[in-house]
């Protein structure tokens, strides 16, 4: 798992040299084409229900979110996705990685020896109501 997380970590730092290094035609150019998507009317029934289903779900109504994201792309230039990204990837950014690793009954110590402290999750309900979670927030607008 450890080398999954170097190559996510290889794969972010040369996506950041490509994006400082494309040019505003080729940046405009994906955005346009991202936004002629977005514009495209559905091909069928389906699809429109799933988007609208999905706004249900998430509990988030914003049933004209294709508008509102057509609207921020054509306000979105280069420079701001370089700075957001470089604010997410910078000093003080956080990164979660979760490694699931199983190894049996008890999950050894890097010097091989058993773990004392491995304790199985028999109830799963009873375990994560015991955990410290964030508040979930919608997002609406």
């Amino acid at each position: 798992s450890e080398v999954v997380d170097k190559k996510i970590e290889e794969f972010l730092s040369s996506f950041e040299e490509k994006i400082e290094n494309l040019t505003e035609d080729a940046f405009n150019t994906q955005v346009t084409a991202l936004i002629k998507l977005k514009e495209c009317e559905d091909t069928h029934l389906g699809e429109e229900v799933d988007r609208n289903w999905n706004e249900v779900v998430t509990q988030q109504y914003l049933f004209d979110r294709l508008a509102h994201e057509i609207e921020a792309l054509k306000s979105f230039s280069k420079s701001d996705l370089v700075s957001w990204f470089k604010a997410h990837r910078g000093p003080g950014s956080k990164m979660l990685s979760v490694h699931v690793v199983g190894f049996g009954k008890y999950e050894p110590e890097e010097d091989g020896t058993p773990s004392d402290c491995t304790i199985p999750v028999i109830d799963i309900r009873a375990f994560t109501s015991r955990l410290n979670l964030l508040p979930y927030h919608k997002i609406v607008k």
